[in-house]
């Protein structure tokens, strides 16, 4: 058995050792001494990826062989040579380093009964040796042509959070979810679940010191073997694996985003609302919902997502939180012809998207031949929505260009409202809870969901968007009072 142990500040260091001839199986087990995150990489004699793994306490074990692989582990051929067992430190870019003690040990030749009790579920994706993603993303679950519902943003306990795979899976599936995707941060899941029920998709969250992003259906992992780990370089290197790409809580100090150079135009959706039952998620939410208006008024196609962000088990709780953090809490729902890969990236891409807490919304624009994210021009619209929830009362909110235009209760039988577009550019509807026979007028009501804007692509904006980057955006909001 090997052991290693060190102090590591922000960057990166490396472990080398020698993997003997005839070794069948690998164990490596490892921990920070405290709390915090160390990113662990193990790359064999031939440098490939053989695990990706977030090291916290309490240690993780993780057992390759030439044809299983525990979680975090990518099964093959254990090629005798030097092995190289990369280590980042990614918190700390721009400020006083808080320097994360490691200890590692590295065991060679385990017996098969120990593997074979870490083996992970049954797979339907997997790194190959270039670090690309095999995984099919045409392959059709439903032929439907309908809403699907799913979660974009989840963690296991390969990077920070708390259920196992065998367990998430178990809460998706109860959750009623039609997709799901797991975002590990900076870890591309190389072992998906397999479920009866619902699409579990790949995705890797971006993490660094300057905010978070979703790439939903990645094409390839992070390619951290001696990678530039600067905040700015992690970003490019996410933004060229292809996904969706999508802004995580942008808002939400200290996770906010605050990259100034990214550009907007290589983002497809932003995180709207994220883990509802955090204390600040609330304030953060209706400050996302300003940033979206303005990207929309200065002419950027971005769309609203919803994600759970969940890390806990169902028992446990937030600080202060009464209510669970779990799996489809916010859920965003899709239009896709057909439950795959492929249509619920094309959704997302195209704005076909809602998303909600739990009131159940049911939407439909001019009786379902107009979806948001479309350009209808200076055409009618006409919405109706319903609730599936009848005990609490909740009310739409039609906003125009930023702008509140109306209000209306959605009753037990649901509401039917007509929108024009010819003097807008673009109308959204924000659906909330309360009831406004009782509300102040300037009284906004808890968000429950947001139906994406439908547009008027005539609109001179749209051509040319009038801000590049995030940090020009920022700008114009703050020029604008907001």
């Amino acid at each position: 058995m090997l052991t290693f142990s060190g102090e590591l500040a922000f960057g990166h260091q490396v472990e080398r050792f020698v993997v003997p001839e005839g070794t069948q199986n690998i164990s490596m087990t490892g921990t920070t001494v405290k709390q915090g995150f160390l990113y662990a990489y193990l790359y064999d004699a031939k440098q490939q990826l053989r695990t990706a793994i977030l090291w916290v306490k309490p240690e993780k074990q993780v057992v390759i062989s030439q044809d299983m692989a525990s979680l975090g582990g990518i099964a093959g051929e254990l090629h005798a040579g030097e092995w190289e067992l990369h280590i980042y430190n990614l918190e700390g870019e721009g400020r006083n380093h808080k320097p994360m003690q490691y200890q590692a040990e590295i065991a060679f030749d385990i017996a098969t009964e120990a593997v074979a009790s870490a083996i992970a579920v049954p797979t339907t994706a997997s790194l190959n040796a270039a670090n690309q993603i095999e995984f099919d993303y045409s392959k059709i679950k439903s032929p439907e042509s309908r809403w699907f519902r799913g979660d974009l943003h989840a963690h296991t306990v390969l990077s920070d959070g708390h259920n196992t795979l065998e367990a998430a899976t178990e809460i998706i599936e109860r959750q009623q979810l039609d997709f799901m995707f797991l975002t590990e941060h900076n870890i591309c899941h190389p072992a998906l679940p397999e479920s009866d029920r619902t699409l579990i998709l790949p995705g890797v969250e971006v993490t660094t010191d300057k905010g978070h992003f979703n790439v939903h259906g990645p094409l390839a992992g992070l390619a951290m073997r001696n990678a530039d780990y600067s905040s700015e370089a992690l970003i490019h290197q996410g933004l060229a694996i292809a996904g969706n790409i999508s802004i995580n809580h942008p808002m939400m100090k200290p996770w906010h985003w605050h990259y100034a150079d990214m550009p907007l135009a290589s983002v497809d959706t932003m995180e709207l609302c994220c883990d509802p039952t955090w204390s600040t998620s609330p304030a953060s939410t209706e400050s996302a919902l300003e940033v979206l208006s303005a990207m929309w008024n200065c002419g950027h196609r971005i769309y609203a997502v919803g994600g759970s962000d969940s890390h806990l088990e169902p028992h446990e709780r937030n600080p202060k939180a009464t209510e669970p953090s779990i799996y489809g809490d916010p859920s965003t729902f899709v239009f896709s012809h057909g439950l795959s890969g492929e249509g619920i990236l094309a959704g997302l891409r195209q704005g076909h998207v809602y998303l909600e807490r739990r009131c159940g919304l049911a939407v439909s624009i001019n009786n379902g031949s107009v979806l948001p994210g479309q350009d209808v021009a200076e055409g009618e619209l006409i919405y109706h929505l319903c609730v599936s929830d009848k005990s609490n009362p909740y009310f739409a909110e039609c906003v125009a260009d930023g702008e509140v235009i109306a209000r209306c209760q959605i009753s037990p039988e649901g509401v039917e409202f007509g929108v024009g577009m010819r003097h807008h550019n673009w109308v959204r509807i924000d659906i909330r809870r309360g009831d406004l026979a009782s509300m102040a007028a300037d009284e906004k009501g808890e968000f429950e969901g947001v139906i994406n804007p439908v547009f008027n692509g005539l609109q001179a904006v749209f051509a040319q968007p009038s801000v590049s980057t995030w940090g020009e955006l920022m700008e114009t909001m703050e020029e604008n009072g907001n």
